[in-house]
């Protein structure tokens, strides 16, 4: 089976070099490709001269629209997984095997990192997502699917190609472009009976507790939870 990982990125210079290093020296997918989502602070240069595959955006689309990007790529490119790591450098390359192995064994269909699982790490955690994402998140994927996940926000995925073929999934709404797509497809793949399964992973933070996400407060939260809701209540 053929894997593509797809990596955003936006404005993340200072992270980019030791990142892109480590991509360089652990790869266990068989197709990367960077999505710049038109960055103007000097990663664009470093993507480029990178020697990684890379689309350019001319401007920031959303994440949304760069992972649709991404799928879009390995549809085009006849892969069986596609998957994603963030460009901030909080996602270990070297752990990519752990989501995409499973897929290849065929004990799952969508594989999820888990910082909270045995093995998993999240080292200089803000306490807002350590005490949110398990009381909040997950409390609301289990009312809603009756389904006990550890880690409902982590955005270290694969999945199988097959879940985009599947009519119920309209992947390519244009309301999905921002932190809804990747959600709308993890509750779709519960909603529709994949086999999804948990695998621990390490979210590594800086220890300054600044500049560790892009996730705009109220309105990205809401971007975050809505697939859930409407997903989990039937409307989407």
């Amino acid at each position: 089976m053929k894997a593509l990982f797809v990596m955003p990125v936006y404005n993340q210079a200072e992270e980019l070099p030791p990142l892109l290093e480590k991509c360089r020296r652990n790869m266990p997918a068989d197709e990367f490709v960077i999505v710049d989502n038109g960055s103007d602070d000097g990663s664009a240069k470093m993507i480029a001269e990178s020697g990684f595959d890379f689309i350019r955006l001319d401007k920031n689309y959303g994440i949304g629209y760069a992972l649709r990007i991404g799928v879009e790529k390995a549809l085009e490119r006849g892969c069986d997984i596609v998957g994603n790591i963030a460009g901030n450098g909080k996602m270990a390359p070297e752990q990519m095997h752990r989501v995409i192995d499973p897929i290849k064994n065929g004990e799952a269909d969508y594989v999820t990192g888990s910082r909270f699982l045995p093995g998993g790490d999240s080292p200089n955690l803000p306490a807002f997502r350590k005490f949110s994402i398990p009381l909040v998140v997950n409390t609301l994927v289990m009312l809603l699917f009756r389904r006990k996940l550890t880690d409902a926000t982590c955005g270290y995925r694969a999945f199988k190609i097959d879940l985009v073929h599947n009519p119920q999934v309209r992947w390519q709404d244009k309301w999905l472009r921002h932190y809804q797509f990747e959600y709308y497809l993890y509750a779709k793949a519960i909603k529709l009976k994949y086999r999804c399964i948990e695998v621990p992973i390490s979210m590594i933070y800086p220890a300054k507790k600044k500049n560790y996400s892009k996730i705009k407060p109220f309105v990205g939260w809401w971007e975050m939870l809505q697939p859930w809701l409407l997903v989990g209540l039937g409307i989407r």
